[in-house]
């Protein structure tokens, strides 16, 4: 059965929410879009966990239990290809799938050089690596050069420090520029230029920047935090929204200030967004397992829509529920997350998705990926796509859920809709 015709949108009767108006048929627009990069025997699983922890700064406080027979896979590296389809709408741009769903990465244009970079709805600032890194090896990266664009200006005394939980960082200088992304253009954008990174950053060369489409008030530039582009480019869309198509083990697509009913069917679930935080953050109050009864949680963590990040942190209280369902599934001390014999058939999860609806994953797209043998058994272990959040304030709806919907950020509001792709 299609994955597609597997996935919907459940009410729970509390209410009824409106869906984005689509903009005139007039619209013109243009999209590119890159061709994705697969590997086989990924250990990119625990490695994911582990940006996502550092990312929100959680401290594991479950560790799990140690499995002696454990054999993991060998990891390979990988890099995003670099072929760029013609243009055919404006304001869309492609998103690859890279390293087992482990990263979407789309080609941006900066002061007229092109650059690989993924989409991070979990943070706010746009920051490219460059030639002038500490300790960056440029072969086979290509970055933006300060040098090679006309129309860089330097931000007298504008600084950014990001930093993602105790480990992952970039830090340098502020400047703006021209970005293209898709057609879509904005003259002077706020543009982080590091002259430190941490290591992960220099290893990981399947991209080289991050674009953020958190709120600005969450933004590390100072003196004065700056907008991300869609706040820049809101006032000159038909509609101020971004919209993620991301597709599993393929090409997806991200589109400014247009939502295309042609990407969905069925009606859009919109939910009110809390930008207190400065993220895009709604209520997940309830869970479902398979067919199993319908729970709902008065102490549930809110959740955020965070596209920067690859798999899906709940709270502990679901994970444990959920895999407690699957066969011999167990939380492994040697890769720090849930892990479970390949053979088992994962069931089907719907979380909560504002106060009154329900978003429903079929099990077939949380499993993650191989990460090793069970050298008892001779089986191969799988690791999930739902891991816990480790008593963490907030649970994270990454890319395990968002590749599952049509998904739009809308400044309106603010608020995210959600809707069953085509």
């Amino acid at each position: 059965m299609l994955v597609q015709s597997l996935l919907l949108i459940a009410c729970l009767g509390f209410g009824a929410f409106s869906a984005p108006t689509a903009p005139p048929e007039t619209h013109q627009r243009r999209s590119f879009k890159v061709e994705s990069i697969l590997r086989d025997n990924d250990i990119q699983g625990p490695i994911a966990l582990r940006q996502a922890y550092r990312k929100y700064g959680i401290n594991p406080i479950d560790l799990g239990v140690e499995l002696p027979d454990f054999e993991p896979v060998v990891v390979k590296n990988a890099v995003a290809n670099k072929n760029i389809s013609e243009p055919e709408a404006a304001g869309a741009v492609s998103a690859a799938s890279v390293q087992e769903d482990a990263a979407f990465v789309s080609p941006v244009i900066v002061g007229g050089q092109k650059i690989m970079m993924n989409f991070d709805t979990g943070s706010a600032d746009f920051w490219v690596m460059n030639p002038n890194v500490a300790g960056i090896d440029l072969a086979g990266r290509e970055v933006f050069n300060v040098s090679n664009s006309t129309t860089f200006q330097k931000m007298d005394e504008a600084t950014f420090r990001i930093s993602y939980g105790d480990r992952s960082y970039a830090w340098g200088y502020v400047g703006t520029d021209t970005v293209d992304i898709g057609g879509a253009v904005v003259s002077g954008q706020a543009i982080g230029i590091p002259t430190t990174v941490s290591s992960s950053f220099l290893e990981d060369t399947h991209y080289n920047g991050l674009a953020g489409f958190a709120f600005s008030t969450v933004s590390t530039m100072r003196p004065r935090q700056q907008k991300n582009f869609l706040e820049n480019l809101a006032k000159d869309l038909d509609e101020p929204v971004l919209t993620a198509s991301l597709k599993p083990k393929a090409v997806g697509e991200y589109e400014f200030g247009f939502v295309d009913p042609d990407k969905y069917r069925g009606e859009l679930v919109n939910i009110t967004v809390d930008p207190s935080n400065g993220f895009w953050q709604v209520p997940s109050l309830h869970y479902k397992i398979g067919n199993g009864t319908l729970i709902k949680r008065d102490n549930a963590t809110p959740a955020i829509a965070d596209t920067g990040t690859t798999l899906m942190l709940l709270d502990n209280e679901v994970v444990k529920a959920y895999y407690a369902q699957v066969p011999n599934a167990v939380h492994l001390f040697n890769v720090g997350g849930y892990a479970y014999p390949c053979n088992q058939t994962l069931p089907d999860l719907s979380v909560g998705f504002g106060d009154s609806h329900l978003a429903y994953l079929p099990g077939e797209l949380l499993g993650y990926s191989q990460i090793g043998t069970n050298q008892t058994t001779g089986e191969p272990v799988c690791f999930g796509g739902v891991q816990s959040n480790q008593g963490s304030k907030m649970q994270i709806l990454g890319d395990v859920f968002l590749k599952a919907f049509y998904v739009v950020f809308d400044l309106r509001g603010p608020s995210i809709a959600i809707a069953t792709p085509h």
